[in-house]
């Protein structure tokens, strides 16, 4: 049941992952086609267009540029940050398991030698009489 339920976590940490790459996706997108309209406008200058617009219009795409690379940091960031909860939560999992199965084997090989005990003690109780 626990792993059951160790799955459905996983696969609502997946989902919400996926919504949040959904989410920037469309922001980035925006961006994108923010950009591509500040490249035309500069493609689109005549001549004649001054230094000032020209200057205006690269610092626009400068900054542009400078956010869209920060918000696909912050993505990536996010990104590895659930997936490195997940393989936390995994090989906590994990250990917790083979806790169990040492406690379990502790148990079997401590059963084994309190029947052993008992067997000598019945055997040298047998040689005294």
């Amino acid at each position: 049941m626990t792993e059951e339920l160790d799955q459905n976590q996983k696969i609502m940490s997946l989902r919400w992952e996926g919504y949040l790459l959904v989410i920037h996706n469309v922001a980035l997108e925006a961006k994108e086609m923010e950009i591509g309209i500040l490249k035309q406008k500069l493609d689109q200058l005549d001549s004649d267009a001054t230094e000032r617009e020209v200057t205006y219009l690269n610092k626009k795409l400068q900054e542009q540029d400078n956010m869209q690379w920060k918000m696909k940091m912050g993505l990536l960031y996010t990104v590895k940050s659930e997936m490195a909860k997940i393989q936390i939560k995994e090989l906590q999992n994990e250990v917790s398991e083979m806790e169990n199965k040492l406690k379990i084997q502790e148990n079997v090989i401590s059963q084994k030698l309190i029947n052993e005990n008992i067997q000598v003690g019945e055997s040298s109780g047998e040689n005294i009489d």
